[in-house]
Parts: C-alpha cells; sequence; structure tokens
C-alpha cells in the first residue's frame, strides 16, 4: 500500500465497523482483548472479500508469525459465521480502516500502545531517517510510529520489538495489510541485547515512571545495563534505565530518540546517570514538550535526543507549542515546524546551553532551568505573602564550637548539611544555651527553608514551641502569612523543577551562584484557589 492510499483510509468511517464487531461478540460472552479481536475479524474479513474463503491460508504465508497465526485459525474456526457477517456487511476500506487505525474503547488505555501521531512526526523528524537507515523502534507497540517511520524513509530495514502478545499480533496484521519491510519481535527492551541488528536510528516510548528495583530482575540479564547500573540507588528512576538500554542498542554513529517523564530530567537520584551522559558528550538535545499529548496520562514528558561527540545541548521549551484539543491536546505540522525551528535556531524558547553550564546545575536537564521564560502567568511575589523573610546568624565555628553540647537541650542549630532530599535532619546538633542577641535568627514552626547559595535546598522545618533552633547564615528562612497562603502548597512549589528554575534564574556569581533577600522576595509564586 502507498502512503496516499494509506493516508487517505484515515478519512474512512470505520467507527460502525468497530462498533459492529465488539457488539457481536459481546453478545457471544467473548471475554478477550476486543482491540486485538477487531483487527483480526476486519483483516480476516477483507482477505476473505479479495481472496475467497479460503483467506486464512493466504494470511499464513504472508505472516510467517506462529502466535500471530495460531490466534488467527482459533478466530477464523470458532467464529466463522459472525466473520461472514462482517465480510458481507462492510466493504474493503472500512474493514481495512478498522484494522488499521481502531484503538482501545477505554479512553485512558488509548496510547499505550500507540504513539501519537504528532510526537511520531516530531521523533522522525529529529532522527533525519533516510532510505539507508536501519530503524529500531524499542517498545513499538502496535506500530503506528514504525509505519510511518517507513512510509516516510523507504528503508527497507525497519524492526520492532515488542514484550505484549496482543501488540504483536495487531502489528503482524498491519505490517501484512500495508505490506511494508517492517519486521516485529517479541522480547524485552531490558532484559535482551538487539545491537545484533545494527539499527542506526532509535526511537523508543516507553512506559513511563517505573521504578528501579521494578526493573531489576531484567537488568541483571543485560550485560551492558548491569555494569552501568552497579550499585544503583532504590531511588533511581527506571526511565534512564530504559533510555540508556535504546542508546546501547543504537550502531555508532547514529542517532537516539526517547520519551521520559520530566523529573529524570532533574531529580536528584537520576544526577550520576545524566552527569556521565552529559560528559561523555551523548546528549544532543531536550525538548520540553506540551501537556496532555497522551490520554493515557497527564504527566508531562521530555523527548531526549541522544547522539554523539556533543559539545553543546540544544534545550528546547515547547510547551506552550499545540493545538489545543477537548480532551487532548495535539502537534499538528504547524507545531511541529515550529519546534524544529526552535531545536536548530536559539529563539525565546530555545537556548544551546554549554556543558560546563550543565554541569554548574547539577547535570539538570530540564530546558524551563536555562531558558528565560517567565512560565508563571498569575503569580504573587513572595514578599507579598510573607510576614518576614531573614537570614540565619553568622557565627564563627570557634564560637559554634563553645556552644555546642553533647547533651540533649532545648537548643539547636540548624546548617545545610542538615538538610537533605528536601527534609530536615531530625537530629539537629545540640546547643547549650541561645543568646537572646541570637533570638531574630531562630526558627519558628513551619518556617520556610532556603539555601542562600546554589545547588538550592527548600525544606520546612517543624519544631515544639518550647524549643529553639538557630539558623546558620547560609541559610533563609521564611515566616508565610497563612491567611494568604498554605506553606505547604509554597514549599511543594519550590521543590518542583518549575520552582527550582525560578530560583536559579534569580542566582547571581559565577563560580559560585547566590540568591539575594532582595531577589527572594520577587520569586513568583502561582496564584490558586485555597
Amino acid at each position: 500500500m502507498d502512503r496516499l492510499s494509506y493516508e487517505n483510509l484515515k478519512k474512512a468511517n470505520y467507527d460502525e465497523v468497530v462498533s459492529y464487531i465488539t457488539d457481536l461478540f459481546r453478545s457471544k460472552g467473548f471475554s478477550e482483548d476486543y482491540m486485538t479481536l477487531i483487527v483480526a475479524v476486519s483483516t480476516l474479513a477483507y482477505t476473505i472479500k479479495a481472496n475467497g474463503s479460503d483467506a486464512i491460508w493466504n494470511l499464513k504465508d504472508e505472516i510467517n508469525d506462529e502466535t500471530t497465526v495460531n490466534y488467527l485459525v482459533r478466530i477464523e474456526k470458532e467464529y466463522r459465521d459472525l466473520i461472514d457477517d462482517v465480510t458481507k456487511r462492510f466493504n474493503d476500506d472500512e474493514l481495512k480502516a478498522a484494522a488499521l487505525f481502531s484503538e482501545p474503547k477505554r479512553f485512558s488505555e488509548s496510547d499505550i500502545s500507540s504513539t501519537p501521531n504528532g510526537i511520531t512526526e516530531l521523533a522522525i523528524n529529529l532522527l533525519e531517517l533516510n532510505n539507508n537507515d536501519v530503524i529500531l523502534d524499542l517498545g513499538s507497540g502496535v506500530s503506528s510510529y514504525l509505519i510511518q517511520a517507513t512510509y516516510k524513509s523507504g528503508s527497507k530495514n525497519v524492526y520492532g520489538v515488542e514484550i505484549n502478545t496482543s501488540n504483536v499480533i495487531i502489528s503482524n496484521l498491519r505490517r501484512f495489510l500495508v505490506n511494508l519491510p517492517i519486521k516485529v519481535i517479541q522480547g524485552n527492551i531490558i532484559s535482551q541485547d538487539y545491537s545484533n541488528l545494527s539499527a542506526n536510528k532509535v526511537f523508543s516510548n516507553f512506559p513511563v515512571g517505573m521504578r528501579f528495583f521494578e526493573l531489576e530482575k531484567y537488568i541483571e540479564n543485560n550485560i551492558k545495563l548491569k555494569k552501568h547500573f552497579k550499585g544503583a540507588k532504590k531511588t533511581v528512576s527506571g526511565d534512564w534505565v530504559f533510555g540508556l538500554a535504546s542508546y546501547f542498542n543504537t550502531e555508532k554513529p547514529g542517532k537516539t530518540v526517547i520519551l521520559m517523564s520530566n523529573a529524570g530530567t532533574w531529580n536528584k537520584p537520576d544526577e550520576p546517570y545524566r552527569k556521565k551522559l552529559v560528559e561523555n558528550g551523548l546528549i544532543e538535545g531536550v525538548i520540553l514538550l506540551p501537556q496532555r499529548l497522551y490520554t493515557s496520562t497527564m504527566v508531562p514528558l521530555t523527548m531526549i535526543i541522544l547522539s554523539q561527540n556533543n559539545k553543546e545541548i540544544r534545550m528546547v521549551d515547547a510547551t506552550d507549542i499545540f493545538t489545543e484539543g477537548r480532551r487532548q491536546n495535539t502537534l499538528e505540522t504547524k507545531d511541529i515546524d515550529a519546534i524544529m525551528n526552535a531545536y536548530y535556531r536559539s529563539s525565546d524558547i530555545s537556548k544551546v546551553v554549554k556543558v560546563q553550564d550543565v554541569a554548574e546545575q547539577e547535570y539538570i536537564l530540564n530546558p524551563q532551568r536555562y531558558i528565560q521564560i517567565n512560565s508563571i502567568v498569575d503569580g504573587i511575589p513572595m514578599k507579598d505573602i510573607s510576614i518576614s523573610i531573614n537570614r540565619g546568624a553568622m557565627i564563627k565555628s570557634s564560637e559554634l564550637d563553645e556552644l555546642v553540647s553533647k547533651e540533649e537541650t532545648n537548643y539547636q542549630y540548624l546548617m545545610l548539611q542538615n538538610i537533605q532530599d528536601g527534609v530536615v535532619d531530625s537530629n539537629l546538633p545540640y546547643l547549650v544555651d541561645i543568646d537572646k542577641k541570637l533570638d531574630k535568627y531562630c526558627i519558628k514552626d513551619k518556617n520556610l527553608i532556603i539555601s542562600k547559595i546554589s545547588p538550592f535546598k527548600v525544606a520546612m522545618v517543624h519544631k515544639d514551641n518550647n524549643d529553639s533552633i538557630l539558623a546558620n547564615g547560609n541559610l533563609y528562612f521564611i515566616e508565610l502569612d497563612e491567611e494568604k497562603v498554605n506553606p505547604v502548597y509554597v514549599l511543594m512549589f519550590l521543590q518542583s523543577e518549575l520552582g527550582m528554575a525560578q530560583l536559579n534564574r534569580y542566582a547571581k556569581g559565577a563560580a559560585m551562584k547566590s540568591i539575594s533577600i532582595q531577589d527572594l522576595k520577587e520569586i513568583l509564586i502561582p496564584r490558586i484557589s485555597r
């Protein structure tokens, strides 16, 4: 099938086919996956119309996959009367369109197996596919990306790897209908090595949000991943496991495009893996995508482009580039063109960042950290929701040593090193006493704590009224007006990447960046309902 015919088929009215097949089998008490059934019945019905009643034998020769053929034989044997009914009722285009484009009826699952068209087109553009490329999709779902990539590139060497049996069956049937040189392999993209395919252009839209401990047993079977993640913390995100698996399966020189959750671009546990990739010149670009491009997740996603010998990184904040829909946003041709222009040319939403600049920002790869965009449309300055913003006491180490108590007292001291992962240590050092003249440097319950120097730490203190906690001079402590704002909301916002991006934008200095009280007062907190 040529590309024009494929695109024209999308206009065919296949909703009635899908509804009719679903209702037919539901009335028979059919309990299997309806998506696979719809594609199988539509394909069988179309083939019967074209080749007569022995269509199943034609399919067996063409598909050459035992799992898919066995499924078709069973469906054809058990439900031939119903398939004949569908064959008579609908025309060729309706049946082919139903097989090629139908999606799961449950709205929340409609993206689990397929990649939205706009994201596919953006990835294809970034990979710069041509007919000499060996193309690989890791986690290929129902081959939506593979079909578009094959049409776009003209390549004769196109592979997909998919773990889900139903998706493999659907992919084989769709490959049969479009008659394209696509080979789908059933396998696990973490535990198995596919570098033998010599794919130089690799795409992966893997399951985001998986935890490291869920993948450990698969990593153990992959020599490359096992070496890379040896001694990894349990808090490492699964996104980088999938991402690195994709890169390791890329022939060099080559290019890899992956989709991952935004958290993986900036959270602390993943820093060592970002650092290694950045310092080895493997990160070519990062594109922060708009929200609601998928119906299966509200988690914002980032597209990472991996290649070799990169001295700089292209950063694009594309969060405002999309075509709005009622339930789902899309990337149309104009949106993709705008993102590609921003990727290759610096603009108000894009910037080329030096590796050294990324190193100074804890190897954070979120574009908003580097692009001077005020993403907060309706915000309130910190000064307008605060009762006071203070800096801790500047005490010499020798003076502090004299005040330290080995016994528990009602007096404690808070330093920068007492804050880890946004939490204040429960065992702060004790002091013998706190001089009255230092009372103004003591923290109150629910005060917000922000470090003066980058990388910024943000936390909240919880204390009994009888205790006194003296703040160190490297810390700011803020008493928020609880009649205007919930302190926990401000804490969570400032700990988010958008909050951290603001702190970093206001930070000044060369070797060591810091933020002043005056700039801290201007930080914007998004205005939301109480």
